[in-house]
């Protein structure tokens, strides 16, 4: 199991550990637009971006070539289709009520990642090991950028 921990208060950028304190990457995610970085410890980085406005999201790494691939299917649930090698992996909300987000592939649930506690941005990530780390992080990257989506539009002032 790793851990999703953040780095400060308010901040987004959160630190990924084995159970035991083993730190294993460092995931950014930008303040003002959907992209970042997932810095893997030893020594792999890679940079989130989209391409275009409603482009995918994309994993790249330092070389430029493209690692991984996330598109929402529709604007209206908190899912990813994600591409990685020739697999392809759904990233999606269990329940409209929780945060939690499981991870699927060819009908089969691999894994989640769920708060530790109801309303902590610290996360708990059990994710099947067969998948390699930098998709596991950026499944966890993903799974933050949707509880940053929630988080920003709580903050926006009702009404005017």
């Amino acid at each position: 199991m790793l851990n999703a921990i953040p780095k400060a208060w308010f901040s987004w950028k959160f630190s990924l550990e084995e159970g035991d304190g083993t730190p294993v990457a460092d995931l950014l995610l930008s303040s003002w637009r959907e992209r970042g970085s997932v810095a893997l410890r030893d020594g792999l980085r890679y940079t989130v971006c989209s391409r275009g406005i409603a482009g995918p999201l994309l994993l790249e790494a330092a070389d430029g070539s493209e690692v991984a691939q996330a598109t929402e299917p529709s604007a209206f649930r908190r899912e990813f289709a994600v591409a990685h090698g020739e697999r392809q992996y759904t990233l999606k909300a269990i329940s409209w009520m929780r945060r939690e987000c499981g991870v699927f592939a060819e009908g089969r649930q691999l894994g989640r990642v769920f708060p530790e506690i109801f309303c902590s941005r610290r996360a708990q990530v059990e994710i099947a090991h067969e998948l390699p780390l930098e998709l596991q992080a950026s499944l966890v990257w993903l799974t933050l950028l949707l509880w940053k989506r929630q988080w920003d539009a709580d903050m926006m002032p009702r009404g005017a």
